[in-house]
């Protein structure tokens, strides 16, 4: 088996390709960028993970990252998968997930799109293509190797819906769109057919997951504890700590500290203030601490990240 899987994890434009940008989450966690518009509800993406990694999130979009170069860390729920050079993942609406190199060098394509591009709601298409993957007990993810046929060709698919929104040929949209609805109802099958099932306890615990996530984002800039964090959704400490190293891989101190991070370098990107007020804003209350953390998880001090970015 090409892939790698293990239990316990560690356009946005209107078209063409973007290049990366952090995740900006809401206070639960749900990203708020708009994938594609309105009219054409897909984004697609070319990114080097050299200097960048997708924080935690989730959103109500499909998605599916494909390894132009592995390989590729992806986090989905409770899972880490590890993709190599040609392989991809599908991933479900409302599935939290992340995404980090593996080593040095990774490249990946990826897309995001509304199940609306597919069918409305009030159409034939919704009812047969979309539904199915929305109904609870649905995976999370679908994994993709070239190794087993159904797979591979749902991986063409949407490498072909990819390159529609890259290079945008005549009448580029009815052809993405094909490609997307052929690659669902390859994946689809497997759900109707019963081969693949998410128990009901999997889906509280994740929604549960999601809660503290939304409390850590309302409170990070405030004193946070794990009684605090276990309190949010009446556990006892250490099943908090048992769900965070289930879904995340990390404990909730470190997803806090992950999480002040990438609001301290959305900050260092979008203003001009002081690194020190900075700091202070994300919850960071001794300046050598933050810079020393900032460090630790960017591997750079946040003054050198702004100069990148400016």
């Amino acid at each position: 088996m090409a892939y790698s899987v293990s239990d316990s994890p560690a356009a946005r434009g209107w078209v063409g390709l973007t290049s990366a940008a952090a995740v900006v989450a809401d206070a639960e966690g749900r990203e708020q960028a708009q994938h594609g518009s309105a009219l054409f509800p897909i984004a697609c993406y070319a990114e080097d993970l050299a200097f960048y990694s997708v924080a935690w999130h989730w959103h109500e979009e499909f998605e599916f990252i494909l390894a132009a170069l592995g390989p590729i860390h992806v986090d989905v729920n409770k899972t880490r998968l590890t993709l190599q050079t040609g392989q991809g993942v599908f991933v479900n609406s409302g599935a939290l997930h992340a995404v980090e190199p593996a080593e040095s060098r990774a490249l990946l394509h990826s897309g995001v799109f509304h199940p609306r591009l597919v069918g409305g709601v009030d159409t034939v298409f919704w009812q047969k293509l979309v539904r199915p993957l929305l109904q609870p007990g649905t995976p999370a993810f679908f994994l993709l190797d070239q190794a087993v046929p159904w797979q591979k060709q749902v991986l063409l698919c949407l490498q072909e819906a990819w390159k529609g929104v890259a290079d945008e040929p005549f009448d580029y949209e009815n052809r993405v769109r094909y490609h997307l609805t052929a690659a669902l109802r390859l994946l689809i099958t497997q759900c109707v057919s019963g081969k693949v099932k998410v128990s009901e306890q999997e889906q509280i615990a994740s929604e549960r997951m999601k809660q503290m996530l939304r409390y850590v984002e309302d409170h990070f800039a405030e004193e946070v504890t794990v009684a605090k964090i276990a309190d949010s959704v009446a556990l006892s400490e250490s099943a908090c700590l048992r769900s965070f190293r289930q879904f995340l891989g990390i404990t909730p101190i470190q997803y806090l500290k992950q999480f002040r991070v990438e609001k301290a370098a959305e900050l260092l990107r979008s203003t001009r203030l002081k690194t020190g007020e900075i700091g202070l804003e994300c919850g960071f209350s001794d300046g050598s601490y933050f810079i020393r953390t900032f460090r630790e998880i960017k591997h750079c001090t946040p003054r050198e990240y702004r100069t990148l970015f400016c």
